[in-house]
């Protein structure tokens, strides 16, 4: 396992060359930094003409109030690939839920069930963190990867189908 990354929670899970774990985005910032502008680049600017600029110092900061949990996917130490989600407890039920934030792989490394494993791997330790509901999404309706069969077959459903509008002026 590489020596420079933190993992926490839960052991790491690892298949072939591939580790799965939970690291803190504190601790991996600045590689985190380049998947996520290349994951807003693909799925983003397909319908939002809004440059990118994630607030990290938000991150930082639910992740340190127990609101945030970065699950990642190595080759070896490469980073390719990052499941995140805010966990809450949902105001209409009191449920416990994870909703998830982003979640990618690097177009070289698709196609090798990495994102399944890590789906699975975050399923497992946010159960085991109380969670009773998580939420996913898709942004096939902009041109992104269309992530509905993928989730179907492994027992979500679609629930709700969310609008945008960006307001001008």
């Amino acid at each position: 396992m590489p020596q420079t990354n933190k993992y926490y929670a839960f052991q790491p899970a690892t298949s072939g060359d591939a580790i799965f774990g939970i690291e803190r985005l504190a601790d991996i910032e600045d590689e985190l930094r380049v998947l996520h502008e290349a994951h807003y680049n693909e799925t983003e600017t397909l319908y939002l003409d809004t440059p990118f600029d994630a607030s990290y110092d938000r991150y930082r900061a639910s992740e340190a109030a127990g609101q945030f949990i970065l699950f990642t996917v190595r080759l070896g130490s490469t980073l390719v690939g990052y499941l995140q989600y805010y966990v809450f407890n949902d105001m209409h039920t009191q449920m416990k839920q994870a909703r998830e934030d982003a979640f990618f792989v690097v177009a070289e490394h698709r196609g090798q069930k990495l994102a399944p494993a890590m789906l699975s791997y975050a399923e497992d330790a946010l159960r085991q963190l109380g969670c009773t509901m998580i939420g996913m999404s898709s942004k096939a309706p902009v041109g992104g990867p269309d992530l509905g069969p993928f989730l179907e077959k492994r027992g979500y459903k679609p629930v709700a189908i969310f609008y945008t509008k960006k307001l001008e002026g």
